[in-house]
């Protein structure tokens, strides 16, 4: 997955963290930004691209800023690492045999 898949899922998973702790649903986002409910149960597990005006509502509507979602999002994802990278390196360092 690319680095920009990766980030939109975390960012899914900051707003699916969100929306717990609001102790909302799909339906009352839904109603309360104006957006079809499967709209919404997609952008929160990552299955449809997030606009960025509907990001802005969820937002809004969470009472999070949009900043801080990012960045969290951005900060997993920088910690989430390559996976074949990180065999690559460790077969460089000798930490597994070659293939």
């Amino acid at each position: 997955a690319s680095y920009g898949q990766e980030f939109a899922k975390e960012l899914a998973a900051e707003l699916r963290a969100q929306k717990a702790r609001r102790k909302v649903s799909d339906e009352q986002i839904a109603e309360a930004i104006g957006v079809h409910r499967v709209s919404v149960s997609r952008y929160l597990t990552g299955d449809r691209p997030i606009p960025i005006v509907v990001f802005a509502d969820l937002c809004r509507f969470l009472q999070v800023s949009p900043v801080k979602l990012v960045d969290e999002a951005e900060q997993r994802t920088r910690r989430t690492p390559n996976t074949s990278a990180a065999i690559a390196i460790s077969v460089i360092d000798g930490k597994l045999p070659p293939f």
